[in-house]
């Protein structure tokens, strides 16, 4: 019988979730597909935004990476015509995502206020996606639909 209320518990976790699968990716709103630029915002503005999808660039204004990794987003913006909002790091502490994402820079992938995704500058794994477009270009499209025709 407990066999059965845990497998019923598991099912009813997974609908309450709203799991989905890892492979989906998300669509931006349709106002970020647009000239490729970076769009200013501050604390207050982004916390409007719980039911968009969007891309969030956090920012200091120092760069450590032997190219700054600026460089390596516009280039990517621009190609595929994608804005991402920009939050400098002192006003990104006001957010609720400073819980989660405590360095900067960072690209954060989010969704219904809820990160998908983000490059961490202190990891290993990471570095790469700030100095080659076309690492950055491989991690995005694993989480956002994206197409030269957007």
């Amino acid at each position: 019988m407990k066999k059965i209320y845990y497998v019923v518990l598991c099912i009813l976790l997974l609908f309450i979730t709203g799991c989905k699968k890892s492979n989906e990716k998300i669509s931006l709103d349709k106002k970020y597909y647009n000239t490729g630029e970076f769009i200013n915002v501050n604390s207050e503005e982004v916390s409007k935004l719980d039911s968009e999808n969007y891309i969030l660039y956090s920012y200091n204004n120092y760069c450590a990476f032997s190219v700054p990794c600026e460089d390596i987003f516009k280039e990517f913006m621009n190609k595929y015509k994608i804005d991402f909002l920009s939050i400098k790091f002192e006003e990104f502490k006001k957010t609720k995502y400073y819980k989660k994402i405590k360095y900067a820079p960072s690209i954060i992938i989010i969704s219904k206020g809820k990160i998908i995704a983000y490059l961490d500058p202190n990891s290993n794994d990471d570095s790469d996606k700030y100095q080659d477009v076309t690492k950055l270009e491989e991690w995005i499209k694993g989480y956002v639909e994206i197409s030269n025709d957007n």
